[in-house]
């Protein structure tokens, strides 16, 4: 019994120690999840925090798309409240994106994540949104989906802009591509794109041209200078250049252009790329030089009275301006039925000026005989198909050829052959039959010449007076043919070629301003016809003395001269009214004007008349900027053929025609100049 009670006691003590150890442990066990909970709930707030201040929209929806928790930014960007309202997801998905948005939440079950989802949707006002989303699942302790959850950024602009962009971009593209400038893109001097223009220039295909060295496009003696300026602009030295090449094709022939490359840089100002915008130019450089070639020819024929003298500055001025291979002329004996050579270019001549083995040929043989026979021009772009082409010196791919004629008979042939099939065009034509017009004219006036001349010789009764007034007469002729005649004949050929190349074209308004322009020939004619007849008389009673509005007489020479859009040509609105000979005036001027425009090389020319009264005399100027003259040469210049032209444009008679002119009226002229700089003609005219 004893031994009862004792073990009773003992199993009263352990249960107790046993419901302490108990108490105690549960104890620490409320106090750890205590501090589970302070901790949950810390991150609970945090995470509330985060959620609430999140700029982006943020939300969480159960797996059937309801949404269970959405922060500010998502209610502005949808619209929609949870705490007012029911939001579930699928209401907003955009129509055509709703089979992408269900693949993509398939992929967020099967992942667990979807990064970069970005569809269209609908907000609560209709509107529709781009958005991207960053979504992700939520599971619970069980590893069981519960819900999602996501970042939402609003890209519309975004997407607004990018769309912009691209539209923007194809614009662009569009434009390059259609452009008729050759556009090139290059870095590190090689080539990474082109538009279709350059490559339809240079005959390569764009990836032919992709990597391709610019350099190789160009001739060696241009490189050179395209390294010069791409050093130059790599130094930062200059951003943008412009420069006239020739580039090479594919198929070996070449074209000129001018060439403007710009350079673009980077953030630190190194050149990045270089951006070339080309444009063939080689049809208005050929045109131009033909009118160029025109006037030289002109210019040249003067003084020259024999076919012999004209054929030498037509075979070597036309063969030299148009970098024609040859240029023969052939001059016709009717009497042997030959052709005989008496001018070509390049050729050997002996002492005498006599060709070294030049060429006959017989009527009817070759184009040159058969041209002579018909006196019809030919132009022949393959000789390997025509078989009345006659091998010379060495066969040759195209021919042109041109007869001279005067009183309706042939008198010469102009003659020239190329070693490229299709060299010669029709403007090559209409250029050579416009040379062999002004031959025909030239030759007409040289026998008139000779014929008045012979006349004068016979009558030994002509008093001194007379000899001079004759003298007069024949230096009168060159000047004719210089200042008047030769930039008729050069307007009458724009003309004809314009109204030819164009007829089909011409609206009723151009052809009224070709009939102006007729008219100011016609009257140019007369003017000359009147001149004409002044200058058989020496007595100043002849001289129409009347008032003369110096501000006319300068707009009808702006009229009648060409002055290049370079060059600036100002004179004061108050300029006087004189009294003397209109024409002789309009000489005067007409004169100093065109050796101003002949001589300015600037870029920026100007050309300016001013005037000042004094007691007796109207005191005038004309000024230039162009290259000035010697010191040395003042004085020279006003003699008749005296020039200081090298390359032999000038015949030296302009200004001793406007020194007698201003005797006429008891005035003087002289000048003032500085090399490089210009000159300005002082003159002096008798109220």
């Amino acid at each position: 019994m004893k031994d009862t009670i004792q073990s009773l006691k003992l199993a009263l003590q352990n249960e107790k120690k046993a419901r302490e150890q108990a108490e105690e442990i549960l104890l620490h066990r409320t106090s750890e999840l205590l501090e589970v909970r302070e901790a949950l709930q810390a991150k609970i707030t945090e995470y509330d925090v985060f959620f609430e201040n999140l700029l982006d929209s943020f939300i969480v929806m159960d797996t059937m798309g309801n949404v269970i928790k959405m922060n500010d930014a998502a209610v502005k960007l949808f619209g929609y409240d949870i705490k007012e309202e029911e939001f579930n997801v699928v209401n907003i998905i955009y129509r055509e994106d709703f089979e992408y948005a269900m693949n993509s939440f398939a992929k967020l079950i099967e992942n667990g994540s979807f990064p970069n989802y970005e569809a269209r949707v609908y907000t609560k006002d209709k509107q529709v949104k781009w958005v991207q989303i960053n979504s992700s699942l939520i599971y619970n302790e069980e590893g069981e989906i519960i819900a999602a959850q996501g970042v939402v950024r609003d890209i519309t602009e975004a997407k607004e802009n990018a769309a912009d962009y691209e539209e923007q971009r194809e614009q662009l593209a569009t434009i390059v591509d259609n452009s008729t400038l050759g556009i090139v893109l290059a870095q590190d001097r090689k080539i990474i794109k082109t538009n279709k223009a350059f490559q339809k220039l240079v005959q390569y295909s764009e990836e032919e041209l992709v990597g391709f060295p610019y350099e190789k496009l160009s001739f060696d003696e241009s490189i050179g200078e395209l390294r010069l300026l791409y050093d130059q602009m790599h130094n930062g030295e200059i951003n943008q250049y412009s420069t006239k090449k020739k580039y090479k094709r594919k198929d070996g022939t070449s074209f000129l252009s001018k060439t403007n490359v710009t350079g673009v840089r980077d953030a630190q100002g190194k050149i990045k790329y270089q951006l070339a915008l080309i444009e063939d130019v080689t049809e208005k450089y050929k045109r131009r030089l033909m009118l160029n070639t025109l006037n030289s020819l002109t210019r040249s024929f003067i003084g020259k009275l024999t076919i012999h003298d004209i054929a030498w500055e037509i075979a070597n001025v036309t063969a030299h301006d148009l970098e024609f291979e040859d240029c023969v002329v052939y001059l016709v004996n009717k009497k042997t039925k030959l052709l005989e050579q008496i001018a070509g270019y390049g050729a050997q001549v002996d002492k005498n000026k006599e060709i070294i083995n030049k060429i006959y040929i017989p009527f009817g043989k070759g184009l040159v005989g058969h041209v002579a026979q018909t006196g019809k021009a030919e132009l022949i772009n393959d000789t390997t198909k025509d078989k009345r082409y006659v091998v010379d010196d060495k066969r040759r791919s195209s021919e042109i050829t041109v007869p001279i004629i005067v009183n309706g008979e042939v008198v010469g042939i102009i003659d020239s052959e190329n070693s490229v099939k299709n060299f010669f065009t029709k403007e090559h034509l209409r250029l050579l039959k416009n040379v062999a017009d002004l031959v025909s004219i030239q030759l007409t006036n040289a026998v008139n010449l000779e014929r008045r001349i012979e006349a004068e010789s016979q009558n030994e009764e002509l008093l001194e007076n007379l000899k001079r007034s004759n003298k007069e007469l024949r230096d009168f002729a060159h000047i004719v043919s210089h200042d008047l005649k030769s930039p008729l004949r050069s307007i009458n050929a724009l003309v004809s070629w314009f109204q030819e190349d164009y007829e089909e074209v011409l609206d009723e308004g151009a052809n009224e301003t070709f009939e102006k322009l007729n008219n100011k020939l016609e009257q140019m004619d007369a003017l000359i016809d009147g001149i004409l007849r002044y200058s058989s008389v020496n007595d100043k009673s002849v001289l129409i003395v009347q008032k003369v509005k110096v501000k006319e007489i300068l707009e009808e020479i702006q009229t009648i001269l060409y002055i290049p859009e370079h060059i600036q040509f100002i004179f004061p609105e108050d300029l006087p009214i004189i009294k003397a000979d209109k024409t002789r005036i309009k000489q005067l001027f007409q004169n100093l004007i065109s050796n101003a425009i002949d001589y300015v090389d600037k870029e920026d020319g100007k050309i300016e008349v001013k005037f000042k009264e004094l007691k007796y005399y109207w005191k005038f100027s004309v000024s230039d900027n162009g290259i000035g003259i010697a010191k040395a040469y003042h004085d020279k210049i006003f003699k008749i053929f005296q020039t200081l032209d090298t390359k032999g444009k000038s015949t030296g008679i302009g200004l001793s025609i406007v020194k007698k002119i201003i005797e006429l009226y008891k005035g003087d002229i002289y000048l003032e100049s500085e090399e490089g700089k210009g000159t300005t003609f002082f003159f002096k005219l008798k109220k």
